[in-house]
């Protein structure tokens, strides 16, 4: 699992950071953006297992990033980190695994050990 590339997507640029770190400490590579826009840089540019993002991001939304990102790589995981995720969370045709913010480093790292479980049982 250490292997595994994680891309942030938070536009909060405090929260961004220690997400990172938080990941970093747990033993993943991350790549962060404050954007969907940079984040879609990002996914063009190189190959993520994981996809870490806000739902409510300025411009483009977590939800649309998330459409895109598994039309690009359709075995990428989402995972949405939210306040407001339990409003679209039944309105989603695609599967992720939602961390409701605040949330703890031990649910952070759950729900990407959720997310690498979904991968190998594909």
């Amino acid at each position: 699992m250490a292997s595994l590339r994680i891309l942030v997507v938070e536009d909060n640029d405090s929260l961004l950071e220690i997400l990172c770190e938080m990941l970093a400490s747990l033993g993943y590579q991350t790549v962060a953006a404050a954007s969907g826009e940079e984040a879609l840089e990002h996914l063009r540019a190189g190959s993520f297992s994981v996809l870490l993002a806000d739902i409510n991001l300025p411009g483009m939304s977590g939800i649309d990033l998330a459409t895109m990102a598994i039309e690009m790589t359709p075995a990428i995981k989402i995972i949405f980190s939210s306040g407001f995720g339990y409003l679209v969370s039944e309105r989603l045709d695609f599967d992720f695994v939602l961390l409701n913010k605040p949330y703890y480093i031990h649910e952070l790292a759950h729900a990407i050990r959720s997310s690498v479980k979904q991968m190998s049982e594909q």
